[in-house]
């Protein structure tokens, strides 16, 4: 669901308050407003997220999708969009459940969940409640999105397009980024989860993974933070070193916004109770660094990049509670602005010697403990 419902594209009201703005955007005649605003387990374990994946290159599961007879709809609307069909499909049970009769308490319809006034632009004259039409709208929709943020560099461009989706583009392209709106960012985090869990044959289910939450709370690592690049494959970030670390994202970067004349931004903190395994001034690639294990089941190894230097408040060995501020947000190591770097590791691995491998996303986790 969006946080904006669209009367006219000129007019959009927020759930939240009015944000209509007098600013646009025209792409090829089409005004769109500038608003200013680790390893599998022989048993399912409780309060497992997902199955573990093998990538096979295959991209949209069908077996996956609803009703089977959407399948050539969603592979031409993601041809149109610019975006893999197993997105198109997530965003899809995301919106609606698949319910092609549904109407949300805002008014918006259909499968892909589309108010009346956007709805006379991108449902070439049928009904909202046909659910082929309602896939080839979401096709021609996000391709306009995708063009009216295309400006924007160093960011995940298809976690930004969702992000527009559900917050309206003014809003991505004022903050530069996914807007620190928990429901769009929320919204954006279930997406990814589901295209890569459920509907995604590159990461096909070959049993399950023990991505268990555990039953503590968790804390965000950077309170204020919002969440700038997710996990896995990315363009390399404008102005950083280029290799295969940076093109593929091993974990989650969260920025305050701060700091971007000094290069110290806001304080991290122990997002569980942890015990220090490693602190590194200024390593080469990760700045200065923290590894930790949590001291809640399973026993998660936690990797935070980029402090600022001699910012760090903690030692090795030392044990911490949840919220002990562990040190400041910063632009150390192969970095172009102050943020946090978040790692979360396979309880098995190494705790002071990161193994990239090891890596597992942390998104249905933090969506899990309320953090996305």
């Amino acid at each position: 669901m969006k946080l904006f419902c669209e009367g006219t594209w000129t007019q959009m009201i927020s759930r939240r308050t009015l944000i209509g703005g007098g600013t646009g955007l025209v792409l090829g005649g089409l005004a769109i407003p500038l608003f200013l605003g680790p390893g599998p387990n022989s048993d399912q374990p409780p309060g497992s997220v997902g199955p573990m994946c093998t990538p096979t290159g295959e991209g949209l599961r069908v077996e996956a999708v609803e009703h089977r007879e959407w399948v050539p709809a969603l592979r031409a609307a993601a041809l149109v969009a610019g975006i893999p069909a197993q997105f198109l499909a997530a965003q899809i049970e995301t919106e609606s459940g698949w319910d092609p009769r549904a109407v949300s308490p805002a008014g918006a319809r259909g499968l892909t969940q589309f108010m009346p006034g956007t709805w006379d632009q991108y449902g070439n004259g049928a009904d909202p409640f046909d659910p082929v039409a309602g896939i080839g709208a979401q096709g021609r929709y996000l391709h306009d999105l995708r063009a009216a943020i295309a400006g924007i560099t160093g960011e995940d461009p298809q976690r930004l397009v969702f992000a527009a989706y559900n917050a309206g583009p003014g809003n991505v392209l004022k903050y530069s980024g996914i807007p620190p709106f928990r429901e769009t960012q929320s919204y954006v985090a279930r997406i990814f989860d589901r295209a890569q869990r459920v509907y995604s044959a590159d990461c096909a289910s070959t049993g399950p993974l023990a991505l268990r939450p555990g039953r503590g709370s968790w804390l965000h690592p950077l309170p204020g933070g919002r969440l700038t690049s997710g996990y896995g494959p990315r363009a390399c970030p404008a102005g950083a070193v280029c290799n295969q670390w940076t093109t593929f994202h091993y974990g989650l970067d969260f920025s305050t916004g701060r700091g971007r004349a000094t290069g110290r931004g806001a304080t991290v903190i122990a997002p569980t109770p942890l015990r220090i395994t490693l602190v590194q001034e200024l390593a080469p690639g990760y700045g200065s660094r923290i590894m930790a294990r949590c001291l809640q089941d399973p026993g998660y190894i936690f990797d935070f990049h980029h402090f600022a230097i001699g910012s760090m408040a903690v030692r090795q060995h030392q044990e911490v509670e949840a919220g002990t501020a562990l040190g400041v947000e910063g632009s150390t190591g192969n970095s172009t602005a102050a943020h946090l770097h978040f790692q979360v590791i396979k309880p098995e691995s190494n705790d002071r010697h990161m193994i990239h491998a090891d890596t597992i996303d942390p998104t249905p986790i933090l969506v899990e403990k309320g953090i996305l």
